[in-house]
């Protein structure tokens, strides 16, 4: 390989790096989710103040330097109790979770992502 053609390589593998790939997976669709202490008896869902498509991450920095970063992982509870703290509300229906992972220069991120519609089932909660 002569010198120019190694140049443009070297280029492109690093044009390749700075872009960097990523990675998502959608681990589950379901019917409600949360993780906080609902009651549903009596309860009826259609009636009760809903915000429509609210989305909530736990996205971290999980390897840095090609280090992992055992103390930072993100969890599928911090996804839902962002989607929850973002809608307002105590339980998420339709619910689709989602895994991200993006890998860049030095290092990569992971997490996961909830969105769903947010309901509050809680009437005169003061949180």
């Amino acid at each position: 390989m002569g010198t120019a053609t190694r140049g443009w390589f070297l280029c492109a593998l690093l044009l390749v790096a700075l872009f960097a790939p990523g990675c998502t997976a959608r681990l589950g669709d379901f019917t409600m989710i949360s993780n906080k202490l609902v009651k549903l008896d009596k309860v009826d869902l259609d009636s009760l103040p809903t915000r429509k498509n609210v989305v909530g991450e736990d996205i971290r920095l999980v390897e840095l330097l090609f280090l992992p970063l055992f103390w930072n992982q993100p969890t599928i509870e911090g996804a839902v109790d962002d989607t929850l703290e973002k809608g307002g509300g105590d339980l998420i229906t339709d619910a689709i979770l989602t895994q991200k992972s993006t890998f860049f220069l030095l290092g990569r991120t992971a997490g996961f992502q909830v969105k769903g519609d947010v309901v509050v089932t809680r009437t005169g909660d003061t949180r």
